[in-house]
């Protein structure tokens, strides 16, 4: 599990809200979705991210140390991960193509083309004995018609159907004050993070299951495949078939 997902569970077994929670530690409801969703760049620094997981773990009865064990090992590989790619970029020295010299090569041309004249001058035959080596042959060219040959005519392969894939089309609507929101597709891979203003629709359409985190869950209007649901659920899971389900399932 994630640290985000052990906070939510601490706050979950403590049998509390986000805005409760927000009181006791007088931390603001969203950067404590964004900490829910693994989003601690909201914090201000690995300092400050520290200290409110400190907060959480003192308010809702949990053991700190772990989480913060596991989010200084997250963060130093992080930062290891930059360093190496700011190495990468450095630029090393540029190469430019030898260009070709123009002036000999031209000359070299020339030299060639006067040796050649000389040549001929020297050799060519008299007009006299130009005129008596020629003579004109002409022979008759009898040509065989090739026979053609037969086409041959292939099978039509009839191409496979190939089974239907499952498509997931899901809108999410803000309203009231608006939500903070994040959004991944089956693999975990984060389609979109961050707070939906009031009116604002956030449209995502993909194959397989949706998993969404949501702040303010009366907030929001989900959509999906063209169907309206209504749900209280802070996580849940839309499935292509149109229905959510909770997430993590108990």
């Amino acid at each position: 599990m994630s640290i985000g997902s052990e906070l939510t569970a601490a706050r979950e077994r403590a049998d509390m809200s986000i805005e409760q929670l927000s009181a006791a530690t007088r931390i603001r409801t969203g950067l404590l979705v964004a900490m829910e969703a693994d989003d601690f760049s909201r914090c201000g620094g690995n300092f400050y991210a520290r200290g409110h997981i400190r907060s959480i773990a003192r308010v809702v009865k949990a053991d700190p140390a772990p989480l913060l064990a596991a989010f200084d090992a997250e963060h130093a590989v992080e930062e290891e991960k930059a360093r190496r790619e700011e190495r990468a970029a450095v630029k090393g020295p540029t190469l430019h193509p030898a260009r070709p010299r123009w002036a000999l090569v031209v000359g070299a041309i020339l030299v060639s083309l006067m040796g050649w004249g000389m040549v001929r001058l020297f050799t060519l035959p008299s007009d006299i004995e130009a005129n008596a080596s020629k003579t004109t042959t002409t022979a008759a060219t009898v040509t065989t018609p090739t026979p053609k040959p037969t086409p041959t005519v292939r099978p039509t392969r009839t191409p496979s159907k190939k089974p239907p894939v499952l498509k997931t089309e899901l809108t999410l609507t803000a309203k009231g004050d608006g939500t903070y929101l994040t959004v991944r597709d089956k693999k975990g891979k984060r389609l979109f993070q961050g707070h939906l203003s009031p009116g604002i629709a956030q449209s995502v359409t993909t194959t397989g299951d949706i998993r969404i985190t949501v702040g303010i869950p009366a907030n929001l209007i989900v959509t999906l495949n063209g169907k309206r649901l209504d749900t209280k659920l802070y996580r849940f899971t839309a499935h292509p078939n149109g229905t959510l389900t909770k997430y993590p399932s108990n």
